[in-house]
């Protein structure tokens, strides 16, 4: 293991004060209303089970005398470096983190806990983090100034994808698939022909246009995941989230003897619950992703052989470190010896069933007024389709030549209204009213649409119909349109920005 320190994390380390409420006696007594700042970079501070665990423990331990407060949303959040960093600085005593940030900050000893496919159970996990190997790894931030407390078992991350379930290396290739800021896990989803994006926040707009992300179920539940990335690949696990509750060395020796001992108490319990407890909210966490349209796909055998095997360069690039080649071989003896997990149990209303990507499970709801705009950029989109491309997209010969033609839709303030034109010069179907106008309503990724334009002789588009959006640049993708039908018209090819 090599530690490549930045200049950022050069600088002296003052002894810490501002961590404390007050001043703390070194002969052994303590404050009764010490209060120790944890810098946290979630908003919620529950969202890594043993954080939470380590902080009620101190209070326990120490029968209210000393309090642990969570700092979320540290320096605004969306950024697990700069907690790390910060918490050097001494600028608060406690901190943590995944461990999958180390390596953007120097330290890449926890590389080997992120190796793609590999901690793919929670027993493997377990394992991992009651070996001896989690302290070693904790050990390594001595030279930023930081005491590693605790590595934490968390829950595992898996793909979620907009347009269709991951189950193949081909899947990835391509997509532009979001992750948060980690060297490793950036190679990674390299490795498997994805383009990575870094994104700071799980959820909109940093999520914007992007075919996929690596997630685990208390984002995916928290963030509304399933509006715009309805396909999880269950048992595809990517990599765990581990996490590290650390302290600024100078700080935690600042403390009192009695209030040292309460906090690494609290942190060995702390490691220890977590290989148990990991997954305690994972059945609650799918409840709602579940009714909203979650459709979670089991990849064979066969198929995660095939994801491993396009990871393999991610393998020799970790061995081409001595340390870390050791630290990989343990782990993969500790997954070979730990107990599989049980079987997952995926509730029938959300199991993936092939041609979900074309279906919406729930009916679409009139609008009766102007909707939510979202991050959906507004303006004027056309769509140009020959009477080939509907005649490829499923149509047959007279529906598209009916169908085929130039259509310039404009979405603006939740109404929407497009004006269109027949490719062929004597469609005896077509509309004779080129415009049609309606109102649209956006949730995360999906819009859902009212027609209001109504005419004699035909309707210019459904009542209603629902559609997920991506964008990448100008161009604009719908997928999974309901009915399906429509979007064999609506949606066979990309719409292209503009105005």
């Amino acid at each position: 293991m090599t530690l490549r320190k930045p200049a950022a994390l050069m600088i002296a380390l003052s002894l810490l004060t501002a961590g404390c409420a007050a001043a703390s006696d070194k002969s052994g007594g303590t404050d009764p209303h010490q209060v120790l700042v944890l810098a946290s970079n979630d908003g919620n501070p529950v969202s890594a089970p043993a954080v939470a665990r380590f902080v009620d423990r101190v209070s326990e331990l120490s029968g209210g005398r000393v309090q642990v407060k969570i700092s979320p949303n540290w320096g605004g959040g969306g950024d697990e470096a700069r907690v790390i960093r910060d918490v050097a600085a001494g600028r608060a005593v406690l901190g943590w983190s995944g461990t999958r940030a180390f390596d953007t900050v120097g330290v890449t000893s926890f590389e080997p806990l992120h190796a793609p496919f590999l901690i793919s159970s929670y027993a493997a996990q377990a394992a991992v983090v009651k070996d001896r190997l989690s302290s070693d790894m904790l050990a390594t931030l001595q030279p930023l100034g930081l005491t590693g407390l605790a590595l934490g078992a968390d829950e595992l991350r898996m793909p979620a994808a907009a347009s269709k379930p991951l189950l193949t290396p081909s899947d990835f290739n391509g997509l532009r698939f979001g992750t948060i800021a980690s060297t490793v896990q950036t190679r990674s989803l390299a490795a498997l022909g994805a383009q990575p994006v870094t994104i700071r926040f799980p959820r909109s707009p940093d999520t914007d246009g992007l075919g996929g992300v690596e997630t685990m179920w208390w984002t995916y539940a928290a963030q509304h995941q399933d509006e715009f990335l309805p396909f999880v690949t269950g048992n595809a696990v990517l990599w765990p989230r581990t996490v590290v509750i650390f302290a600024n060395t100078k700080g935690l020796a600042g403390l009192d003897r009695t209030t040292r001992g309460w906090v690494e108490r609290a942190s060995a319990d702390a490691q220890a619950w977590s290989t148990v407890h990991a997954a305690d909210l994972v059945p609650t966490q799918l409840t709602d992703p579940c009714s909203r349209g979650l459709r979670i796909a089991t990849a064979t055998s066969v198929q995660l052989k095939a994801l491993r095997a396009a990871a393999e360069p991610v393998y020799t690039w970790l061995r081409g470190d001595p340390a870390l080649a050791k630290s990989l071989d343990r782990i993969q003896a500790l997954v070979a010896s730990a107990e599989p997990d049980p079987a997952p149990s995926v509730p029938d209303t959300c199991s993936y069933h092939p041609g979900d990507e074309t279906r919406q499970p729930a009916s679409v709801p009139v609008l009766t007024a102007a909707g939510r705009v979202g991050t959906f950029p507004q303006g004027t989109y056309r769509y140009a389709a020959s009477v080939d491309d509907l005649v490829a997209g499923g149509l047959a010969q007279s529906d598209a030549e009916n169908n085929a033609g130039v259509l310039d839709w404009t979405m603006q303030g939740g109404r929407w209204r497009s004006v269109s034109k027949p490719a062929l010069v004597d469609v005896p179907h077509y509309p004779s009213n080129p415009t049609c106008e309606g109102l649209y309503d956006v949730q995360g990724h999906t819009v859902r649409f009212t027609t209001t334009s109504r005419y004699s002789d035909g309707d210019c588009a459904p009542a209603t119909w629902s559609a997920r959006w991506t964008i990448r640049d100008r161009t604009l993708t719908w997928t999974a349109v309901d009915p399906a039908d429509f979007g064999t018209v609506w949606a066979v090819k990309p719409w292209q920005r503009i105005q």
